[in-house]
């Protein structure tokens, strides 16, 4: 609308008051004339002593509604990157302060906000009264500024906890064939209706990622719900749901088994596996993030209409296409960005209807800190740090974030979400591929020592511990006979090295985890292997039937109308591979021949 016509929509009282805000002499109470001679002001007249009332963060409110945000004013945008709000815009009103009610003298920005918006005609003229306002880079810190403790409520002596740094490339390198190997084993079982793992598979999991999870279970201060449940598990917990989304393992018989797709994965490099993890986590991950932070009830109820997930995930990931790459950025700056920005979500359109404790005293219609930064912490901690696109730098989540406290029946809570404690992110060049700034990827040259020396008596004799994945693979082909020593068991390679993929992961295994050429013997035994491994072919199934004479079998193998289409398998016996069984069937009928059916129990 144009001032014009917002200016009908006040009241003769409301006019009046905005009168006292000017110099405007016509001292006529009619509305009509009231809303001519504020028009008339405001559109053309000399708006100097009333622009010299405004303070700095108030120039700053016009300057961002006219040049930026198409003549309405975000608060949320405005407090994030100027870290204050004009008091206009706050809980108290224009009206109580020109009333009296408000020692502080009144603001004119009601002159140009009208329901927080300023009108159609009168946005160029304020905007060639300001200048267009500049951005705030988000703030980062190299690796040396990167702080080593931060203050604690709960640990040292000194008040302060280490920060816990982990890149995460080397993890998932290791990781995602690990958890690939273990559900080949049939070894994690999930949910039938949810594809959740169950406790016993997340240890299984656990025991297999690089450093296991994030928090190890001694962090674990207790697991009270008063004391906001227990901090794991977060890594072995995303990676079945990853897997699944992205089409790599799928349930069956109450487990996990990997598709053909997830077996193609343990051959391929990370720069074609991992974006495509993101890729489909971003439009079909489930279950919502949100539903991990326990203590944020409500979400499955009917009036909490809640935001699809995959809007979500878009809105924080075009935020991080903003950031830059290689280096650490506070997680506070990073939403602080978000919201300045205008990279913004809700979880849900009814933010009332979810509550911490009780649903009459502890709703949540309490902003940004509770609900959204909350399921970014979810998301970019359990998620995209696991798929190894973010390095992290964390603490324990006890009292890391305090915003919640005000929130009636928090008292004792030491955290809101397990994933609290994540302080810093970084995205790494893996990251940086998948988010597409980056045309390519190239993984960092791994310098790992040698696993282990193989004698000719197929002896192993290992020179480091074995990493978790490393042991799936020593245990699938050798046996322990001490801590340090295991035996290559030929009979373990033969059986392991049907599938020709599979074959020469073990091979190039043993080959680049010894710390020499392996020895005649050891060679002989793999390529003795490889040839008794493809000496035989699985030609699918066959139907066997029985002729009542072999010259009947003669002539059915030799006839040009049967002949392309059954192998003669003994002197009365003929084999119809499943395939061909349609086609022998009318050859059959041609040569005057029902084929015979299975009997029927």
């Amino acid at each position: 609308m144009n001032l014009h016509e917002t200016l009908e929509i006040l009241t003769a009282s409301d006019l009046k008051l905005l009168r006292k805000l000017t110099p405007i002499a016509d001292r006529s109470t009619r509305k009509g004339d009231l809303v001519a001679a504020l028009a008339h002001y405001l559109l053309s007249g000399d708006l100097g002593l009333v622009w010299g009332r405004l303070s700095e963060l108030e120039v700053q409110a016009i300057a961002e509604a006219v040049h930026c945000w198409g003549g309405s004013f975000d608060a949320a945008r405005f407090g994030a990157k100027y870290g204050a709000v004009p008091g206009f815009f706050q809980v108290r009103t224009y009206w109580s302060t020109a009333r009296g009610e408000d020692p502080e003298p009144p603001s004119v920005l009601p002159l140009f906000f009208y329901q927080g918006e300023i009108p159609e005609d009168l946005r160029p003229r304020l905007a060639a009264l300001t200048a267009p306002p500049t951005d705030r880079p988000i703030a980062t810190l190299t690796n040396a500024q990167l702080p080593a403790t931060l203050p604690s409520m709960t640990r040292d002596a000194d008040g302060s906890e280490p920060l816990r740094r982990v890149d995460t490339e080397d993890l998932v390198r290791h990781d995602l064939p690990a958890v690939l190997r273990l559900i080949g084993q049939g070894a994690v079982a999930v949910g039938a209706k949810t594809g959740l793992p169950g406790s016993a598979a997340v240890a299984r999991l656990e025991a297999v990622l690089l450093g296991g999870d994030w928090y190890a279970a001694g962090d674990d201060q207790g697991t009270e719900r008063w004391a906001g449940g227990s901090i794991r598990p977060i890594r072995p917990f995303a990676w079945p749901l990853l897997l699944q989304a992205g089409g790599l393992a799928k349930q069956e018989g109450g487990k996990l088994t990997l598709t053909p797709r997830g077996n193609k994965a343990l051959s391929q490099p990370l720069a074609q596996i991992v974006p495509h993890l993101f890729e489909r986590w971003q439009l079909k991950g489930a279950p919502d993030e949100l539903r991990r932070v326990d203590l944020i009830k409500g979400q499955t109820a009917k009036g909490a209409r809640m935001s699809a997930p995959a809007e979500r995930r878009q809105v924080i990931a075009a935020a991080l296409r903003d950031c830059p790459v290689g280096l650490w950025i506070d997680i506070d700056e990073f939403f602080r960005y978000m919201q300045a920005r205008g990279h913004s979500f809700a979880v849900t359109d009814n933010p009332w209807g979810l509550y911490l404790c009780d649903p009459q005293y502890g709703s949540l219609g309490r902003g940004f800190a509770i609900l959204e930064a909350r399921y970014c912490l979810a998301y970019l901690f359990e998620y995209l740090a696991t798929l190894g696109m973010i390095d992290v730098a964390y603490t324990l989540p006890y009292f890391a974030r305090a915003d919640y406290s005000g929130a009636w029946g928090t008292d004792e809570f030491q955290f809101l979400s397990r994933y609290d404690g994540l302080r810093f992110i970084r995205i790494n060049p893996l990251g940086a591929f998948c988010l597409g700034l980056a045309t390519d990827y190239r993984p960092a040259v791994q310098e790992r020592r040698p696993l282990f020396t193989i004698g000719p008596d197929l002896g192993l004799t290992l020179l480091r511990a074995p990493e978790p994945g490393e042991r799936l693979l020593l245990e699938r082909v050798g046996k322990p006979s001490s801590a340090d020593l295991w035996v290559l068991e030929p009979d373990a390679v033969l059986s392991n090295s049907a599938d020709p993929a599979e074959r020469d992961r073990i091979r190039d295994f043993i080959e680049s985890a010894a710390d020499a050429a392996l020895p005649p013997q050891v060679r002989h035994l793999l390529d003795s292997v490889g040839e008794r491994a493809g000496a035989l072919a699985d030609a699918g199934p066959a139907r066997l039937i029985r002729c009542r004479d072999p010259a009947i079998a003669a002539m059915l193998a030799s006839d040009p109308v049967t002949a392309p289409h059954c192998t003669r398998a003994g002197e009365r016996l003929i084999c119809v591979l499943e395939p061909k069984l349609a086609a022998f069937r009318k050859g059959l009928a041609k040569l005057g021949f029902v084929f015979p059916e299975t009997a029927r129990g």
